[in-house]
């Protein structure tokens, strides 16, 4: 035999010898990690960023062109299929205004942010019109009523309405109003009171509403999950002013554009706890129900509470950030290792028990038999796990960091303290037995109910709303079901006039000749007597498994993580039907260096002509490029054509602008720096009393120091439709890029790129598969070198991990066939699949090696593994699959495919350790006599 086995007897030995301080340590270590878990909680989410050119471009953007204006959009939609009729636009001017007097009151405000006026007030220069936070077609409709025939819009006919909004969508000064109207606007001619006029028709209508981002934290112009309280203060404030532009909702319907991402998240997250709640619950009562036992059960249950203090506890401590993946993925995923370690260490002990041995001995051997595979399935769990690190995206870092840190508490907590908790409760039950028959069953069933219950729930308060509340009620739990028992027992064992010398042995449940071990045999033998056509025939799956896998894509949509009933969802689903091709996502086109060119600015011009041809740029409603107004050479033109501004910017710099090629741009780049060094602390004046752009939004666009004028930043703003299809998104950087190639080759440009939200989320999405291909590899090397140093033998460490391989081909597969994508949720799966799967493999080498040298023959080695270890392998995989399908049903598409593919890919793992993996150990190993 070799030294390993003789290691796990000894370590063994020596745990069952010092059960009482190795628990105490145990229950003290828990009770301390409390502390941490609680007061050391992170604060900030794990970033998803890998890092490249569109990060460092964002930083630079956010760095140098700081965000002054906060906007938030909203789309109101009539339900008759007109939003321009009387009823429904006055309901909105109402609403808008109710908008503008709570926030001269500081009622806006959210918690967190000093009470005061937060919308912001700006000057329209089409309609000459200076608001406050918004301004649009309602507005102006009521305004022009208000003008030509002296009637409220309240008041007014259809007929009045329409020929209103016909005048001012006629109106070059106010035509631009037909932005906000949906793709789907119609307009006819129509004779009305002897003369023609257009009759819109408009379905829907865009709000935009603009707040001072300084006063609400001054934080990043991009979109995403806020990860800081500022983040979150800021969408509690689009949700106010979504509420009161919402009003009574009588002639119209109004949602937020992902005005609340991360609120949505964390409050959806709590709804679908109640599922993950299920899956702790499920997963524990299949654990009673192949343990048979309730200490079993309520000892488990007690564990897994531990398993997450511990898991928290210790993240804490070494700075884990926090984040959708590590918060909730992880505890999740770590119920099913957690299990996995319970169940086989438990069922050892129980294949020992038997009339004449005691519990003691019956756990030494027991730990002597399984506490190797134990340690062996633990290191290469973390070494799955671990190889996300060198992955450089913070989450996924963390992410592989934390659940390292689960597995080793999962196998010191469910693995040790666990079995050893069960005996010292058989060596109780040995001298006090409990009630029996009818009356003990009913006892048992109620108590690991409660067992079961309260744990499910301490877990999700712990990992979803509290943890001093989940750590509260799993102490409770503890107590209850383990605690007061233990106590009742202990009292009377005292008072037993003379303790039994072994404990009743319990109906086995490992090796023996029940049905459970029958079919087992069965189902591990059948295959290995055809070992070659039962590989042959794994591999012909596999490859054409591989196929489907190579196809799997990356691709990013809110339903994929938010309830499609969601009013995320479903403002985001009114966006594509009401704006549709039009404007569309914000992607960025950065610049750096001398800009202060002339010449560079008619490149800009072209450059920004050139847009109109490019089919992943959003079109206006007139056809002109969707491109955001506020660049520098619009600031530049719009200064030039103004006398007064002119007069302005030689008063400031004695600098007097001329236009002599009379291209409406200053003639040398000291004009233009002129103007740059003004506009930059003035604003874009438009007479004394009007400003067009204050020196704020000129600052978002165009960053100048006239200390340094060779370094310049200026960007420019395109819409990009349909960016919920990553492949859009990829389009749309190759046409960009191309289209800003001879603007980036202008020598005044030292630096020139693409950044916003579509290509940030893409380069994380793509960095995302780039580390799946580089952890997978990692992991399966990882894990192979372990077991050959572990097993001593290069074959059973190869044959070990083949199987692992397989699973991964066919989940990418079946996730492939049935619509899903990679995300960074789901990218997880694949280490968790390395993680778990190898489990199986493990336990089932391990116990193959041990039954071989003592039955001398293969198939005989493979049917004894079957009726111990196999079964151990369903009782545990049967919990987690369990568990994990009810998750598949909570409506959070998050959790639910999580808890789908979980299913899944622990389902694949059971069988290709119980089906592939014996035929590969019988090719591999010795067909009679003795070890591997």
């Amino acid at each position: 035999m070799n030294t390993r086995p003789t290691l796990s007897a000894r370590a063994g030995a020596w745990l069952v010898a010092h059960s009482g301080p190795v628990l105490a340590a145990a229950v003290l270590l828990t009770c301390a990690l409390v502390a941490p878990m609680v007061w050391l909680a992170p604060t900030e989410a794990a970033s998803t960023d890998p890092g490249g050119e569109e990060f460092d471009l964002r930083d630079a953007v956010d760095t140098r062109l700081a965000s002054a204006t906060f906007a938030t959009a909203y789309i109101a939609e009539s339900p008759t299929g007109d939003l321009l009729t009387p009823a429904a636009l006055a309901e909105l001017v109402a609403n808008q205004q109710a908008l503008r007097d709570a926030d001269a009151a500081g009622l806006l405000a959210p918690e967190g942010v000093e009470p005061a006026p937060l919308l912001l007030v700006r000057y329209d220069a089409d309609t000459g019109v200076t608001y406050t936070g918004l301004t649009g077609l309602p507005d102006a409709v009521a305004a022009y009523l208000a003008l030509t025939q002296g009637i409220a819009l309240a008041d007014a006919s259809e007929v009045q309405v329409k020929a209103a909004v016909a005048a001012l969508l006629a109106d070059e000064r106010t035509a631009g109003l037909a932005e906000q109207l949906s793709v789907q606007a119609t307009r006819q001619a129509r004779v009305v009171d002897g003369a023609e006029v257009d009759w819109w028709v408009s379905p829907a209508l865009l709000v935009v509403v603009l707040a001072d981002n300084e006063a609400l934290g001054g934080l990043s112009r991009f979109a995403g999950l806020a990860t800081s309280e500022a983040g979150r203060a800021r969408e509690r404030f689009a949700r106010t002013v979504q509420s009161t532009l919402r009003g009574e909702q009588a002639h119209y319907q109004l949602w937020g554009l992902a005005i609340d991402q991360t609120l949505a998240a964390e409050e959806q997250g709590r709804t679908a706890g109640m599922f993950i709640t299920f899956t702790v619950i499920a997963a524990l009562a299949v654990v009673g129900l192949s343990l048979r036992s309730y200490w079993a059960t309520a000892l488990t249950a007690a564990g897994i509470g531990a398993l997450m203090i511990w898991l928290k506890g210790l993240s804490a401590l070494v700075g884990i950030k926090g984040g959708i993946i590590v918060d909730l993925i992880v505890p999740i995923a770590m119920v099913s290792l957690g299990v996995d370690f319970a169940v086989h260490a438990v069922r050892r002990y129980r294949e020992e028990r038997g009339p004449a041995v005691p519990p003691p001995q019956a756990l030494r051997v027991g730990f002597a038999g399984v506490l190797g595979a134990l340690v062996l399935a633990m290191a290469s769990d973390g070494i799955a796990f671990l190889s996300n690190v060198p992955s450089g995206i913070e989450a996924v870092v963390h992410f592989g960091t934390a659940a390292g840190i689960s597995v080793l508490a999962g196998l010191v907590v469910l693995g040790v303290a666990v079995p050893l908790a069960l005996m010292r409760a058989d060596l109780l039950l040995a001298r006090a037995p409990g009630p029996s028959g009818r009356a003990g069953l009913t006892l048992a069933l109620a108590g690991g109910a409660a067992a079961t219950a309260l744990a499910g729930t301490g877990v999700i308060v712990l990992v979803a709303l509290s943890a001093a509340g989940g750590a509260g009620i799993l102490a409770a739990s503890a107590l209850l079901t383990v605690g007061a028992p233990l106590v009742v027992l202990a009292r009377r064992a005292r008072r037993a006039d003379a303790p039994a010398p072994g404990a009743p042995a319990p109906a086995p449940v490992g090796a023996g000749s029940g049905r459970w071990e029958a079919l087992m045999a069965g189902l591990v033998t059948g295959p290995a007597h055809r070992p070659w056509l039962t590989l042959a025939a794994a591999a012909a799956l596999t490859a054409l498994s591989l196929v489907f896998a190579l196809r799997l894509q990356a691709t990013f949509d809110v339903k994929d993580f938010f309830s499609p009933g969601s009013d995320l969802v479903v403002g985001l689903d009114k966006l594509d039907t009401h704006v549709g091709s039009r404007s569309g996502e914000a992607g960025i086109i950065y610049m750096e260096g001398a800009l202060a060119d002339p010449g560079l600015l008619r490149a800009t011009e072209t450059f920004i002509a050139s847009l109109r041809q490019n089919p992943y740029v959003g079109q206006e409603a007139d056809g002109s490029p969707s491109v955001f107004e506020q660049h520098a050479a619009a600031f530049v033109r719009l200064v030039t054509a103004s006398p007064y501004t002119r007069g302005q910017v030689a008063r400031e710099s004695g600098v007097v602008l001329t236009d002599e090629d009379a291209d409406g741009l200053p003639d040398t780049p000291e004009q233009v720096r002129a103007v740059f060094a003004y506009i930059s602390e003035h604003g874009v004046p438009a007479s004394p009393s009007a400003i067009l752009y204050t020196a704020d939004q000129v600052g978002m666009a165009l960053s100048y120091d006239a200390s340094n004028p060779m370094d310049v930043v200026s960007i420019i703003t395109v819409g990009i439709p349909g960016t919920r299809e990553q492949s859009v998104i990829a389009g749309a950087r190759e046409a960009l890029r191309a289209d800003l190639a001879p603007l980036a080759a202008h020598p005044a440009v030292t630096r020139a790129g693409l950044t916003g939200s579509p290509f940030v989320r893409d380069a994380s999405l793509t960095a995302t598969v780039r580390s799946l291909r580089t952890s997978i590899p990692l992991a399966a090397a990882g894990a192979l070198v372990l077991l050959v140093l572990a097993l001593r033998s290069v074959r059973l460490a190869l044959v070990t991990v083949v199987p692992i391989g397989l699973v991964v081909v066919w989940l990418y597969a079946l996730m492939e066939l049935t619509g899903l994508a990679l995300n960074f949720v789901t990218a997880t799966i694949g280490a968790v699949s390395i993680g778990v799967g190898i489990d199986y493999s493990i336990h089932m080498t391990e116990r193959y090696r041990e039954e071989l040298a003592r039955s001398g023959g293969s198939l005989a080695a493979l049917e004894r593994a079957a009726r111990g270890t196999g079964v151990s392998l369903l009782a545990s995989a049967g919990s987690s699959v369990l568990g994990f399908a009810i998750m598949g049903l909570a409506p959070m598409p998050l959790f639910a495919t999580y808890g789908t593919l979980t299913a899944l890919m622990i389902s694949l793992a059971l069988a290709a350790a119980l089906l592939v993996l014996p035929a590969l150990l019988r090719i591999a190993t010795p067909r009679s006599g003795g070890g591997a």
